[in-house]
C-alpha cells in the first residue's frame, strides 16, 4: 500500500470529528435550555428591577443626543403666579398667562403648549375674559390636562381638566399624566389615556406634535408598528387603531373610539428617548429659556427662540410634584438633578418629531435574542480546556456588551443585558458540569473495559471512540492503518542483575526504572504500549494525532538516556551496580488498534517498521550503542538531532537493505570537544568507505578512534577499510 503524504490519519480525524460535533450538540443544546429558562424568569418582578437599573445606567451613560428638535422650553418663575399657596404675588395669573401668550404669538411661535394646571380657574376671574381671547386670538394653544384613578374602580378616572370657556378657545387639550416607574423614575409618557366608558384622550405631547405638523397625526407615530421581535412600546402594546383617531379639539375632550374588536382601548406607553441630563434653569442652553416675572425680558429676546417653533410653557416650582427623576438624572450612582415636568415633556415631543424611539424586544424577541445567544455559547464553550474556554467566555461577553450598547446608541434598540451578559457564563458552568459527569461516566467505562492495561492518553482516546460509537468500543479501534514513529526498550543487563538481588528489590528496581522511563513518553506526548517484562514499547503519532511525531520519539529516547544517568548516578552513591538500557526507534506505516478476542483485547500496534524498530533495539549490543534510529527517522527530523551513519543491515521481510544510524544528541546540547572531533573524523571516514575511498576511509577512522578507542562501530569500520585497501597500510 503507498504511504501517504499526511501523518495523520482519516480514521482518527474522523473520531475526533465525531467528538467535537458530540460535545458542540452537548453545549448548544445547554445553551438554549438556559436561555429558555432566563427568559421564563425574566417574568419575575425582581429580574425586571435589574433590568430598569441596567436601561437607566445605560441611558445615562450614553453620549448626549443632538437636540434638533424646534422646541423652546419657558420656564415660569414661582413669583410670577398668582395662585394658592405662592406667595410674593406681582399680578394675577390668569393676566399674567395673558399676556405671555400675546407675547409668544407676537414673536411667531407655531404651537404654544401650557403644561399649567388651569382647573382652579373660574368663571368669577375678572382676568378670564383676557385668557380667554389671548388663547382665541393665537389659535395654536395646546391645554394639559391630569386624571386621577378611582380607588373604587381599576379603569375608570377622575379628570383635572382646564374649565370649559378655556377648552372652548383652545386648539386641543391632551392628559399630560407621566408615569412614575419603579424606583420613582420616569422613563416613559403617555400616548393615549381610556378614560371612563369607552373614552380615550390623547395625550398632551402628541396633541403637540400634532398641532406643530399641520393637524395631522405625526407621521411617525402614524407609522409606528409593533413588530414580531422589536416593540415601540414600554407596557403592553396599545391597539394600532386608536392612532387614526383625530385630534381631540375644542370642547371634545374624548372622542368615542369606534367598535374596537379587543373590546376596549388599553392605556399605551412610549419610551421617552432623552436628549440628555436637566436643563440648568436660569441660563441659556440651546432653547431652554427661564422667564423671570417681568415679562419684557420675554420681549428683548431674539425672535428665533420662537418663530415656527413649539413652545413648551411649564412651571418652574421645586416642589416633588413638579420635578422627577429620570434615568439621565445619575451623577456619582445617585439620582440627582430631577428634571422638570416641561422638560420631560419636551423631550417626549422632540422623541415624537424626530421619530427617534427607543424599541424594546417582544416577548418572541426577547427568546429569540437569548436563544441565539445560548447557540452562541454552546459553541464557544466546546473548548475541552477550561483557560481558553473562559477566555473565549469572557471575550464573548465583552462583545455582547459592546454590541448592545452600540445597538441602544445608534439604533436606539435596548436588548436584555443582564441576562444576555450570564447565559455565556451559566453555560460554561453547565458545559463543565456535564463534561464532568460524562468524564466520570467515561471513567467508570474504561476501568470495566480496560482495567490498568493501557496509558492515560490511550485511555482518553479509546473512552472517546467508544462514547462516540454508542458503546461499541471494538469496532471503534478494530484497527487503523497510519504513519507513525515506535520505540522499544530493553534493559541490556537485566539477567545477570536479576542473579544478584532478590526478587523483592529486582521488582523495585524494575518498576522504578519502568516508571522514571516512562514518564519520559508522556512528557513527549506518547503512549505506553505495554511493558515487556524488563522494558517497555511506546507509540508516538497515534492514539494522540501528532505530526511530528518523529521528533517527539527521538526526544523520548534521549530524554530516557538522561534519566538513567541520574538513576545510575543515585544507584552509584548507594554502592548499587549501574544499568543499561538499549533504544530502537523506527518511523513508517502500521496497524494499530485492538488486539485480541472478544474477552480479552489489548491496544497494540503491527508492522514491518514495529519489526524493524525491535530489530534496532537489539543491534545495540552489535554496535555499543544506546540508541539506533532509521533512516525515515532522520529524514523525519531534519536538523534538530546529530546523528552518525552506522551502515546497511538486511532485515526479514525487507527487499532492500536498512540504513541504521545512531542518535548522539540534540542539534543544540553542549558537547565535548574531543567527541565533536570525533564525529567529524567518523563522518567523514564513513563517507569515504562509502565511495570506495578505503585509504582515505582509513585515516579518518584512524583518526576517530583515538579519541574513542573503545567504540565498537568505529572498530568494525575500520577493520573493513583495512581489508579492502588494495596495499597494507604503514
Amino acid at each position: 500500500m503507498p504511504k501517504k503524504k499526511e501523518t495523520v490519519g482519516s480514521a482518527p480525524f474522523e473520531v475526533h470529528l465525531a467528538s467535537l460535533r458530540g460535545r458542540l450538540l452537548r453545549n448548544v443544546l445547554i445553551g438554549a435550555f438556559i436561555a429558555v429558562i432566563i427568559t421564563l424568569f425574566g417574568e419575575i418582578q425582581m429580574v425586571k428591577d435589574g433590568e430598569l437599573l441596567v436601561y437607566d445606567w445605560r441611558m445615562n451613560s450614553r453620549p448626549n443626543r443632538v437636540n434638533e428638535a424646534p422646541i423652546t422650553l419657558v420656564m415660569i418663575q414661582d413669583s410670577s403666579l398668582n395662585t394658592t399657596g405662592i406667595r410674593g404675588l406681582d399680578r394675577p395669573k390668569t393676566q399674567y398667562l395673558a399676556e405671555l401668550i400675546r407675547v409668544l404669538d407676537d414673536k411667531k411661535a407655531k404651537v404654544i403648549g401650557l403644561d399649567l394646571v388651569l382647573a382652579d380657574i373660574g368663571d368669577e376671574d375678572p382676568y378670564r375674559r383676557e385668557l380667554e381671547s389671548s388663547i382665541h386670538e393665537a389659535g395654536n394653544v395646546i391645554l394639559s390636562g391630569r386624571t386621577f384613578g378611582m380607588p373604587e374602580t381599576k379603569m375608570d378616572r377622575v379628570s383635572q381638566l382646564p374649565p370649559a370657556f378655556l377648552r372652548t378657545n383652545a386648539k386641543g387639550v391632551g392628559v399630560q399624566n407621566l408615569r412614575i416607574g419603579d424606583f420613582g423614575i420616569v422613563r416613559d409618557s403617555l400616548v393615549r389615556m381610556k378614560l371612563t366608558g369607552d373614552q380615550t384622550m390623547n395625550a398632551f405631547s402628541v396633541l403637540v406634535a400634532q398641532a406643530y405638523e399641520g393637524d395631522n397625526f405625526p407621521k411617525t407615530l402614524a407609522n409606528l408598528r409593533e413588530g414580531f421581535w422589536l416593540s415601540p412600546f414600554y407596557a403592553q402594546a396599545i391597539p394600532l387603531t386608536i392612532y387614526g383617531a383625530p385630534m381631540v379639539l375644542g370642547p371634545d375632550l374624548a372622542k368615542k373610539v369606534s367598535e374596537d374588536p379587543s373590546g376596549g382601548v388599553e392605556e399605551g406607553f412610549l419610551a421617552i428617548n432623552y436628549r440628555g441630563p436637566r436643563s440648568s434653569v436660569g441660563s441659556f442652553e440651546g432653547t431652554f429659556i427661564c422667564l423671570p416675572g417681568n415679562l419684557s425680558y420675554l420681549q428683548t429676546l431674539d425672535n428665533r427662540f420662537f418663530e415656527n417653533r413649539i413652545v413648551i410653557v411649564g412651571s418652574g416650582e421645586t416642589n416633588v410634584r413638579n420635578r422627577h427623576p429620570t434615568p439621565v438624572s445619575l451623577v456619582g450612582g445617585e439620582t440627582q438633578n430631577e428634571m422638570f415636568t416641561a422638560e420631560i415633556l419636551a423631550n417626549m415631543i422632540a422623541t415624537i418629531l424626530d421619530g427617534d424611539y427607543v424599541f424594546f424586544p417582544t416577548v418572541f424577541g426577547r427568546l429569540g435574542w437569548l436563544l441565539a445567544i445560548g447557540l452562541v455559547s454552546g459553541f464557544v464553550c466546546t473548548n475541552r480546556r477550561l483557560l481558553p474556554v473562559t477566555l473565549l467566555v469572557l471575550i464573548f461577553t465583552w462583545a455582547l456588551y459592546r454590541y448592545s450598547n452600540h445597538l441602544l446608541v445608534h439604533s436606539n434598540v435596548f436588548l436584555p443585558t443582564l441576562p444576555a451578559l450570564a447565559i455565556p457564563w451559566l453555560t460554561l458552568l453547565g458545559s463543565i458540569g456535564a463534561r464532568l459527569a460524562l468524564d466520570d461516566r467515561e471513567i467508570r467505562l474504561l476501568r470495566d473495559t480496560f482495567g490498568r492495561s493501557v496509558s492515560p492518553a490511550i485511555a482518553q482516546e479509546l473512552v472517546t471512540r467508544i462514547t462516540e460509537e454508542g458503546g461499541n468500543g471494538q469496532k471503534a479501534l478494530l484497527s487503523e492503518e497510519c504513519v507513525g514513529s515506535i520505540l522499544f526498550l530493553d534493559v541490556a543487563n537485566f539477567t545477570p542483575l536479576s542473579e544478584s538481588v532478590s526478587p523483592e528489590r529486582l521488582f523495585l528496581f524494575t518498576n522504578e526504572l519502568l516508571d522514571r522511563l516512562a514518564e519520559c513518553v508522556f512528557d513527549n506526548q506518547g503512549s505506553l504500549i505495554r511493558y515487556t517484562g524488563d522494558g517497555l514499547i511506546a507509540l508516538f503519532g497515534r492514539p494522540i494525532v501528532r505530526e511530528d511525531h518523529a521528533i517527539l520519539a527521538c526526544e523520548a529516547g534521549l530524554a530516557m538516556q538522561e534519566r538513567l544517568r541520574l538513576l545510575n548516578d543515585e544507584r552509584s552513591m548507594r554502592g548499587e551496580p549501574v544499568v543499561q538500557i538499549r533504544i530502537g526507534i523506527n518511523t513508517g506505516t502500521m496497524i494499530v488498534g485492538l488486539l485480541g478476542g472478544q474477552k480479552r483485547f489489548d491496544y497494540s500496534v503491527l508492522g514491518n517498521e514495529v519489526n524493524v524498530a525491535a530489530r534496532f533495539e537489539k543491534l545495540n549490543k552489535d554496535f555499543g550503542t544506546t540508541i539506533l534510529v532509521g533512516e525515515p527517522t532522520i529524514r523525519e527530523t531534519e536538523s534538530k538531532f546529530l546523528s552518525r551513519p552506522l551502515g546497511s543491515i538486511s532485515l526479514k521481510g525487507k527487499t532492500r537493505q536498512v540504513s541504521v544510524y545512531e542518535l548522539v544528541a540534540r542539534s543544540d546540547d553542549p558537547l565535548h570537544e574531543d567527541y565533536r572531533f570525533f564525529l567529524d573524523h567518523f563522518n567523514r571516514g564513513y563517507v569515504a568507505i562509502r565511495n570506495n575511498q578505503y585509504e582515505e576511509a582509513f585515516r579518518e577512522f584512524s583518526l576517530a578512534i583515538r579519541y574513542r578507542p573503545q567504540d565498537l562501530a568505529t572498530q568494525k569500520l575500520l577493520a573493513r577499510a583495512k581489508e579492502r585497501m588494495p596495499t597494507e597500510p604503514v
